[in-house]
């Protein structure tokens, strides 16, 4: 996970999605991803949920819960869907974040900026905040058109 102590909120619309290549089948996507919600809420981040039906999860962390949410999810971190590992993003990844990131732009969000090198969107200074409907609106767009960007998506909120 991107999480810096420095960080009081963290959205994240975390695709839990292989690259292209080698991409899960859609049930073993969600099984993978809701074990690791299950452990995360073990491990003492009660507030975590469960995937969507893609198996991907979107949730905020409110100030001051980040260093329980990092413990839980360090606990977890075998159990992780791909792209949500912390293990870097392979060269294909980055372009595939890179195109979303592109797509984004041209779907109403003009200061959406490029993946960092670990595959993160650091947002502090751009005005997007949590519940922002114009990314929502253009995440769900770009992923109509092709899955732009699968391979884990991390959006830092506050540097």
């Amino acid at each position: 996970m991107i999480l810096s102590r420095r960080v009081p909120i963290l959205l994240a619309a975390l695709l839990a999605a292989g690259p292209p290549a080698v991409a899960q089948a859609p049930a073993d996507r969600y099984d993978t991803a809701l074990a690791y919600a299950q452990c995360v809420r073990g491990h003492g981040y009660a507030e975590f949920p469960d995937p969507d039906a893609d198996g991907g999860f979107k949730f905020r962390i409110e100030p001051g819960s980040g260093p329980r949410f990092q413990t839980a999810t360090d606990a977890c971190r075998d159990l992780a869907p791909e792209g949500m590992r912390d293990e870097g993003v392979t060269p294909e990844q980055l372009d595939a974040l890179i195109a979303l990131s592109q797509c984004v732009r041209e779907n109403g969000v003009p200061e959406f900026p490029d993946p960092g090198p670990k595959g993160n969107f650091d947002l502090s200074g751009t005005g997007i905040g949590p519940g922002d409907t114009r990314l929502d609106t253009a995440m769900a767009a770009c992923q109509r058109e092709g899955g732009r960007g699968q391979g884990g998506v991390r959006i830092t909120i506050g540097g």
